[in-house]
């Protein structure tokens, strides 16, 4: 089901309302295979898949430099924080209209310790692995929008499509519960184009220099547990988020043979 207007309008009044910090912060997660097909120029071969989180990867430290913070400008805007997790260690903020949630992420960098970080006065961003990727290989895209009330001119940092992919491959294992959204998110940004589907396998390989070496072997690993070369779960996990016009069999005989490819070309 394709994004509606309240869900992208929860999505533009979040930036809005960050608007003073949208060079510091990366948009992640669901949304970057749509803001890439709506605003950064990218074809849409495929329904976008609905999503409702706001996910924002922030580094460590983000000094403010004498402008309210990030919490100041959220609660300020209406915005209440949901305090969550076994140790009460994880934060989300929440808006009633349109019905909003975002969440912070920040790398999580030697053993696993604090499941949060305070990464600004008032704001404790969720310590996740591999986040680096997605901070340190960005593009930005140019936002011009008009929905009811709002209007926002700005410049939005997204991770790259193949740093988006890489990381999205090696948490595979990490989120197996949200494994049919990851994959589609990764097919629907890897079939854009056939000059996507050999530049981001491409880019993905100059990639692996600037991370652990097991990194890579990791995630074609992860992709080839979904992906073998017969059988396999991915096919049938992606064909869950899928509400195109293909025939559901056609369509997973598709799934397969562009995950294969990618595979191939990474080997």
């Amino acid at each position: 089901m394709e994004v509606s207007e309240p869900e992208l309008l929860s999505l533009l009044r979040t930036l809005d309302t960050l608007k003073p910090y949208l060079q510091e912060i990366v948009i992640v997660g669901g949304w970057v295979p749509f803001l890439y097909r709506k605003y950064g120029e990218i074809p849409a071969r495929h329904p976008s898949v609905r999503t409702t989180d706001i996910d924002i990867a922030v580094p460590h430290q983000v000094p403010d430099n004498g402008r309210p913070t990030m919490d100041n400008l959220l609660s300020e805007a209406g915005y209440t924080v949901e305090i969550f997790g076994s140790y009460g260690g994880m934060v989300k903020y929440k808006l009633a209209t349109p019905p909003t949630e975002i969440e912070f992420i920040t790398p999580e960098t030697g053993r696993p310790g604090e499941p949060s970080i305070v990464v600004q006065n008032g704001l404790r961003a969720r310590a996740l692995r591999y986040v680096e990727i997605l901070l340190e290989n960005t593009r930005q895209i140019a936002l011009n929008e008009h929905i009811k009330d709002l209007h926002i001119s700005a410049g939005v940092k997204l991770p790259s499509p193949a740093a988006y992919i890489y990381q999205k491959a090696l948490t595979l294992p990490l989120r197996s519960s949200k494994a049919a959204k990851d994959l589609y998110y990764i097919f629907d940004l890897l079939d854009s184009t056939a000059e996507m589907q050999s530049q981001i396998p491409a880019e993905i390989k100059s990639l692996q220099a600037q991370y652990a070496p097991g990194w890579f072997r990791r995630a074609i690993r992860n992709l080839e547990r979904y992906f073998p070369e017969t059988g396999g779960a991915g096919t049938g996990l992606v064909a869950t988020q899928y509400t195109g016009p293909m025939n559901i069999e056609t369509f997973r005989n598709y799934t397969q043979h562009i995950f294969r490819d990618m595979i191939g070309r990474l080997q």
